[in-house]
C-alpha cells in the first residue's frame, strides 16, 4: 500500500499546511454553503442564527487564509520559521497563482456579510452582494491545483459544479441541526427537512457526476487509482463519501419520516445522524486537503 509513505513521509510543517488547508476548506464551505441554503429555503426558522453563523464562518477562513500565505512561504524556502516571514518569499507566493486565490477568497469571504442585510429593499442589495461572495470564494478555488492543468476551463467547470453542490450540503447542516433540537413546530421543522431533501436529491446527482468526471479526466482511467498515491488517496475519499451518502439516505427514508410522525426520540436519533455526517463531512475535507497537498494525479 502506498498510504502509510505519504503519511509517513509527512514532516510537521506539512501536516500544518494539510490542516490548515482542511480547515480553510470547512469553513469557507459553511460560509458559502449557508448563504445558498438561505437562497433555497428563504421562508426557514432560525434565519437569525443562520446569517450569524455564515459571518462567523466567513472571518475563520479569512483568518485561516491568511494562515495558508507564511505557511507556503515556509514550505517554499525551507519548512523554515525564517522562510515564513521572509517578505521575498510572501512575495513570491502573493505575486503567483496563489496570490490570486487570496485575493478572490478574500473579497468574496467579505461579501458575504450582504447576509446580515434583511430589511426592505436593502435585502436585494444584500442578496447580490452575498451571492456574488459565494460566485469569488468558489472561483478562488479553481485557481491552484489539478484542475489548472488543460482542459482547464473543463476542469474549471466541473470543479465549480461540484464545490456548489458540496457547500449547498455542508452549509445546511448546522441549521438543520439546530432546528431539529429547537421549541420550534415540528410541522414547519419536517417542511424544511422535507424541501432540504428534495432539493439536496438534485445536488448529490451533481455532486457526484462532477466528480466522476474530475476525477477521470485527472487520472485518465482506473488503474492510477490503485498505483498512485492521488489514486489512493481519491480512494479513500470515495469510501467515506460513500458512507456519507448512506448516512444521508437513512435520514432521507427513516429518520425525517420518524420526525415528521412525531415518533419518540426521532428528534434526538436525528440530530445525532445530522452529526455524524457534520463529523463525515470533516474527514473528506481533510483527506481532500491531504490529497491536493501532498500528492499529485501524475504520480
Amino acid at each position: 500500500m502506498i498510504w502509510p509513505s505519504v503519511l509517513a513521509g509527512m514532516d510537521a510543517w506539512t501536516l500544518s499546511m494539510v490542516l490548515a488547508a482542511g480547515a480553510f476548506y470547512a469553513s469557507s464551505l459553511v460560509a458559502t454553503g449557508g448563504v445558498l441554503f438561505r437562497l433555497a429555503l428563504p421562508w426557514q426558522p432560525g434565519r437569525v442564527g443562520l446569517r450569524r453563523s455564515v459571518v462567523a464562518a466567513a472571518w475563520l477562513a479569512l483568518a485561516l487564509l491568511l494562515l495558508q500565505w507564511p505557511l507556503q512561504a515556509g514550505f517554499l524556502g525551507g519548512s523554515t520559521l525564517a522562510a515564513a516571514l521572509d517578505p521575498m518569499l510572501l512575495g513570491v507566493i502573493f505575486d503567483s497563482a496563489q496570490g490570486t486565490r487570496m485575493m478572490l477568497a478574500a473579497s468574496g469571504l467579505l461579501l458575504l456579510h450582504g447576509v446580515l442585510i434583511d430589511s426592505g429593499r436593502m435585502r436585494y442589495l444584500g442578496f447580490a452582494l452575498s451571492v456574488t461572495g459565494v460566485v469569488l470564494v468558489l472561483l478562488a478555488f479553481t485557481q491552484v491545483g489539478h484542475t489548472t492543468d488543460e482542459p482547464r476551463w473543463l476542469l474549471a467547470g466541473l470543479l465549480l459544479v461540484h464545490l456548489a453542490a458540496v457547500a449547498f450540503w455542508v452549509g445546511a447542516l448546522l441549521p438543520l441541526y439546530r432546528m431539529a433540537g429547537q421549541a420550534i413546530p415540528r410541522q414547519v421543522v419536517a417542511r424544511v427537512l422535507v424541501v432540504f431533501g428534495q432539493v439536496a436529491s438534485v445536488t448529490v446527482g451533481l455532486l457526484v457526476a462532477a466528480a466522476v468526471g474530475l476525477s477521470w479526466l485527472l487520472l485518465g482511467g482506473v488503474a492510477p487509482l490503485l498505483e498512485t498515491d492521488y489514486g489512493q488517496t481519491l480512494l479513500l475519499k470515495i469510501l467515506l463519501v460513500l458512507l456519507l451518502l448512506a448516512l444521508a439516505a437513512l435520514n432521507k427514508w427513516r429518520l425525517v419520516p420518524a420526525f415528521e410522525r412525531g415518533e419518540p426520540g426521532a428528534d434526538r436519533r436525528l440530530r445525532r445522524s445530522i452529526l455524524g455526517e457534520g463529523l463525515l463531512v470533516l474527514l473528506i475535507l481533510f483527506v481532500t486537503a491531504l490529497m491536493t497537498t501532498t500528492t499529485s494525479p501524475n504520480g
